[in-house]
């Protein structure tokens, strides 16, 4: 008799030969996912599928098009430890003539940088791109907003460089059927604005609007329905504010007012979608530039219910108990010289920090893996991993977020 390890793999077999030969419909699923398989043998094998492959197996049946594209699939896929992290980077491509690989000559007249979406796989420490949204041939607005919600990536926001007008598209990848779809646009036209996501919902705050007013407002998207919502106001003005999503709340972090162009604030505020109401922390981000100016807040990552920031050239973190940010450790050097970072984003179970290093005065990006020590400040020493490079993604990376599945 086989044992069940024995199973998982002939199950595993069978599922990668069904994806690429069966077509809808052809696995009878009346008395199962697979014929002649106990459904717990199937799924033990299923969450074990690389992602890659998913957007295969979905067209076998009509109901492993449902388990794919479920939440509770990649929630057992965490529960497995069968998960992958990915880190999702907006990034210029190398091209000046803006095309990607494998695109004929349709973008080589457009003069702007072509923006899109670099994937790192942190597992197989490879680089990916995905494909150009349909239609938007001039690729991602500048300065969109990257967000990772169950399996899907959301872009939102930005400036179009044909006419530098702010966008409020919305554009929704599926990484299970490997496919963009447009999204309700937000209700709120806004730049420069503060976003996290939250039980398959993401809250977006503040910025400025078409004539650099900043906005109080906040609003709510729903990803599943495709519908947006108002939310509360906040208590200030806060342009170029950054949003984290922290023990279940929206934080809104720094920023600054209308008649305060620039001059960044120390306070944050925290919506709470339980109560449905915004409070405020005062001095939660006193961190100051060389000029004793306040630094603007930048992007902010969470890792085991930790929040860590850049300063300077140092990773801190937050005491919410204390309400002050200590030194976890510095960036280090490497062969290409000193990094000036930019981006700081959390996978499952590291920190990623991205920015330019120069080489014989040419600057390109680099990439390191942080994780961690216990305890906070730099009593617990962290581990730092230099990750692999690829000529085809060396420009700078203006936002990124990270997800598991």
């Amino acid at each position: 008799m086989a044992t069940m390890s024995e199973s998982i793999t002939l199950a595993y077999e069978r599922v990668v030969r069904s994806s690429t030969t069966s077509h809808m419909d052809n696995i009878d699923t009346q008395s199962g996912y697979m014929p002649y398989l106990p459904d717990e043998v199937f799924m033990s094998c299923l969450v074990r599928v690389p992602v890659q492959d998913l957007v295969n197996v979905q067209f076998a049946s009509r109901s492993l098009r449902d388990v794919v594209h479920s939440k509770e699939f990649y929630e057992q896929r965490k529960k497995e430890g069968t998960a992958s992290s990915f880190v999702c980077m907006l990034q210029p491509h190398p091209d000046a003539s803006g095309c990607f690989p494998g695109e004929k000559n349709t973008l080589s007249r457009l003069s702007d940088p072509v923006y899109g979406v670099s994937v790192f796989d942190e597992g197989q420490q490879v680089w990916n791109r995905l494909p150009l949204v349909p239609g938007l041939l001039e690729g991602l607005p500048i300065f969109t907003k990257l967000i990772a919600v169950n399996g899907k990536l959301v872009a939102m926001g930005g400036w179009f460089q044909s006419n530098w007008e702010p966008s409020t598209s919305v554009f929704v990848y599926n990484f299970a059927s490997q496919t963009w779809r447009k999204g309700a646009d937000m209700p709120t036209v806004r730049s420069f604005f503060a976003c996290g996501a939250l039980e398959g919902k993401i809250f977006v705050a503040g910025g400025h609007d078409v004539d650099k007013k900043a906005l109080v407002s906040a609003d709510v998207y729903d990803v599943e329905s495709d519908r947006w919502s108002s939310l509360p106001n906040m208590q200030e003005e806060r342009d170029e504010c950054t949003g984290a999503i922290l023990n279940e709340k929206f934080y809104v972090i720094s920023g600054y007012r209308t008649d305060m162009q620039g001059a960044f604030s120390k306070s944050a505020e925290v919506f709470d979608p339980v109560t449905n109401l915004w409070s405020s922390i005062e001095n939660m981000w006193p961190l100051e530039t060389e000029d004793s100016e306040v630094l603007n807040p930048g992007s902010f990552a969470v890792l085991g219910g930790r929040l860590f920031a850049l300063h300077g050239k140092e990773i801190v973190v937050y005491s919410s108990e204390k309400s002050s940010w200590s030194v976890v450790d510095k960036i280090p050097e490497g062969e290409k010289g000193e990094m000036s970072p930019s981006c700081i984003t959390a996978t499952s179970h590291s920190i990623v920090v991205t920015g330019l290093a120069k080489t014989n005065d040419v600057p390109s990006l680099r990439a390191l893996s942080f994780i961690p020590g216990h305890g906070h400040g730099a009593g617990g020493k962290g581990q730092w991993k230099i990750l692999p490079s690829n000529d085809q993604f060396l420009n700078i990376v203006q936002t990124s977020c990270a997800f598991e599945m």
